[in-house]
């Protein structure tokens, strides 16, 4: 359940909006890349050139909703595309995802659009300890999805634009299951969109306002479950306290800090089976975190895209870098409730993946 959140959230915000008029495009895609090597123990992995196609439906916003206006209409996507990685370990990958292109610049012709999309992830062959153990990038059938593209789009006339793009795909498990590498799929892809229908003469009134309240404090509950070790392999629950406070800059930014409670009982378990002795006296240590933060919030109007830094400043078991990052989205259901699906990393290993609920004061 917790390996869909991620997508699930950013879809319904997207097709929250359908009912009104879009011009549509249908965007096909040719992939072909590299598997980026990030770590010495992907090594015997990250040796192919993966190939693959892409079909996805895209709609321009039309600036009824005051930030749409603000990132100068954007296009969001919905697709399905398909990896052959090109290694009998790693198999095939097939990909639902959902994606907002922000426009970076536009002429009467051409525009620069940057992605950033998620979603999910079927694998044909993840890691198996008996028959597939040398996969230790792709562990699960189903994970989730982390996506970045630069497209050029280059319009041939009203109907016909390519869209050549450079694209980042990040596919794992949030630490659902060890080993927990991730696999990384670095690609140059060359596509052709196609408007299939186009919006009604009509002038936008009544836009609606974005939420410019100065300050905010949040109290975020989160949990789910990991595991953190091959030795421990059933994932175990773990919960977080967070209280966020959160400063209003512009309509596309709010800036925060915050202080946050960890209680993991993977980390609990990880520290009983690595226990050691103190004066010939076994000693288990405190699994009890607690961090400090700071934290952005790129706003799409109720959808915001988080990234936080963290620091632990009480952490007795020293299993962990003492940095940490967030990267997530929230969801601003009513005036006080909000919802929140993130993954909190150590650099590039992925410790939880978390869905949480929050009140705002």
């Amino acid at each position: 359940m917790k390996k869909t959140c991620f997508a699930v959230i950013f879809l319904l915000y997207c097709f929250a909006s359908t009912a009104q008029h879009y011009d549509w495009y249908l965007n096909g895609q040719i992939i072909k890349g590299f598997i980026l090597k990030h770590n010495e123990y992907v090594s015997h992995l990250a040796n192919s050139h993966p190939s693959g196609i892409e079909l996805s439906l895209q709609q321009k916003l039309n600036g009824k909703r005051e930030w749409e206006s603000l990132y100068n209409k954007p296009l969001v996507s919905y697709g399905l595309s398909y990896y052959n990685l090109q290694n009998p370990k790693l198999g095939h990958l097939v990909v639902g995802s959902a994606a907002i292109d922000l426009p970076l610049k536009r002429t009467e012709n051409t525009a620069l659009y940057f992605r950033i999309g998620t979603g999910l992830v079927f694998s044909t062959n993840p890691y198996d300890r008996e028959t597939n153990n040398q996969n230790n990038m792709v562990t699960s059938t189903i994970t989730y999805l982390l996506q970045t593209r630069l497209t050029y789009e280059i319009k041939l006339n009203e109907k016909i634009s390519l869209t050549p793009n450079l694209n980042i795909t990040h596919s794992s498990n949030g630490a659902q299951r060890a080993p927990n590498r991730g696999v990384n799929i670095v690609t140059a892809n060359m596509g052709m969109s196609y408007k299939i229908q186009s919006q009604e003469n009509q002038d936008i009134q009544d836009v609606i306002a974005l939420d410019k309240t100065p300050y905010q404090v949040y109290l975020l509950l989160s949990g789910g479950r990991n595991t953190r070790t091959l030795q421990v392999r059933e994932p175990l629950p773990f919960f977080n306290l967070l209280v966020y406070g959160q400063k209003y800059v512009n309509p596309k930014s709010d800036w925060g800090v915050g202080l946050e409670y960890f209680h993991s009982y993977s980390l609990k378990e990880q520290i009983r089976t690595s226990w050691f002795r103190i004066n010939g006296v076994e000693e288990i240590q405190d699994f009890k975190r607690m961090g400090l933060l700071i934290g952005h919030e790129l706003k799409f109007g109720k959808l915001g895209f988080i990234t936080q830094l963290g620091l632990y400043i009480y952490d007795p078991s020293k299993l962990n870098m003492p940095v940490y990052q967030r990267y997530g989205l929230r969801y601003q259901f009513h005036e006080n409730i909000m919802a929140q699906v993130a993954l909190k990393t150590h650099a590039a290993t992925a410790e939880q993946a978390e869905i949480g609920i929050g009140w705002r004061f």
